[in-house]
């Protein structure tokens, strides 16, 4: 049997009922209309894979009936079939980008043959489609081992406060030398609330960055980056690499924010990793941010000293690394695969020089070019 659910429209009373008895022999599931008006309103709740319909038909035709379902954002393959062969239905058709046009009488043999290769087709882009949200949980995963690590960094020194200002407590307590006249108590007090805080913001942080959230909202660029820095900051201090950033001011944007500080992330500890390679003590990334007409456009260079010319056209292919057992190969794949299918935007990589300080540094430079979602 063909697993497929579909919908065939026919006012041919006789015809609709011959080519159901043959269908329902071969497909899994077959619903049929007589009425195209009557299809309209069951297509929605049915959720078909493919319709297949006549075109002449009363009140409406076909091609109307297809316009109506892609005005209704309801992307279903047709199967048109006609018993004319006027040409303005085939050029139609082709801009409608109809799955085929067939001229009655149909042969159902050959509109079997047409569905069995339709089949094929879905189960090979549904496999495609799994193959990408795999890719995307393998990156999500990585992400996610990067930035406990980040947090066990970033957790470090409250822990230290919170452990040495409740021992002065215990001490100073035993020794009688706490009196209700002392600030002692309030500034200990203070000092443990404070890191507890900042313990609290970075694990909210965190939280915020793995959630699936699919609802396009509009943010400022400036609080972007800077919910990427504190995700990155210990790292970053840890192996003395500077942030310079150069936004400038309301610049927004109205998309995927979460997504977008997946791909910035991606970049950034790409950029870390090659930094800390190095010897010098410039270890420099560098962050631009600015409009350009209607296109927002973000710079990420750093002082690493470039990818090889050998190598940098594959960067953004699948499971490329140079990372060997430590890295994936997927972080900057999806980057590009993120920014392209889901940001509305471009992603491009070069070598570039740049001046801080009157000090010219190397390395490679990442272009994000993005334009927002009509939703603000």
């Amino acid at each position: 049997m063909i697993n497929l659910k579909i919908v065939v429209i026919e006012d041919d009373e006789f015809l609709l009922n011959k080519i159901a008895r043959v269908l329902k022999r071969e497909i899994m599931s077959v619903f049929t209309f007589k009425n195209p008006m009557e299809a309209l309103e069951k297509i929605p709740e049915l959720s078909p894979d493919i319709i297949v319909s006549d075109i002449n038909m009363p009140e409406i035709n076909g091609i109307e009936l297809y316009k109506i379902l892609k005005d209704q954002n309801i992307e279903i393959p047709i199967i048109l079939a006609s018993a004319f062969s006027e040409p303005e239905y085939f050029i139609e058709a082709i801009k409608l980008k109809v799955k085929n046009f067939i001229v009655k009488p149909i042969d159902l043999d050959d509109l079997i043959q047409e569905l069995k290769l339709f089949e094929k087709e879905l189960q090979s882009t549904e496999e495609q489609l799994k193959r990408e949200r795999m890719l995307v949980i393998q990156s999500k995963m990585a992400a996610m081992g990067e930035m406990l690590g980040n947090i066990a960094h970033q957790w470090k020194q409250p822990l230290n406060t919170i452990s040495i200002c409740a021992s002065n407590l215990k001490i100073q307590k035993e020794m009688g030398h706490i009196k209700d006249e002392d600030n002692v108590l309030d500034d200990m007090t203070e000092n443990i609330t404070k890191s507890i805080k900042y313990m609290s913001d970075t694990i909210n942080d965190f939280q915020n960055y793995l959630k699936p959230n699919k609802l396009e909202t509009c943010f400022y660029l400036k609080d972007t980056i800077a919910k990427v820095e504190s995700l990155v900051s210990a790292l970053c201090k840890t192996n003395s690499i500077k942030i310079i950033k150069n936004i400038e001011d309301n610049i927004h944007l109205c998309s995927f924010q979460n997504e977008l500080i997946q791909v910035l992330i991606n970049i950034i500890k790409n950029s870390i990793d090659e930094l800390v390679n190095l010897n010098d003590d410039d270890r420099i990334i560098k962050i631009d941010i600015f409009s350009e007409d209607e296109t927002q456009i973000i710079i990420i260079h750093d002082s690493a000293g470039g990818i090889p010319k050998n190598i940098i056209k594959k960067v953004f292919e699948p499971y490329f690394t140079t990372k060997k057992d430590e890295g994936t190969g997927i972080g900057l794949y999806m980057s590009k695969q993120i920014i392209t299918g889901h940001l509305n935007g471009s992603i491009d990589v070069s070598n570039e020089k740049f001046v801080v300080d009157n000090k010219e540094h190397v390395g490679a430079k990442f272009v994000l070019k993005l334009n927002s979602f009509n939703i603000c």
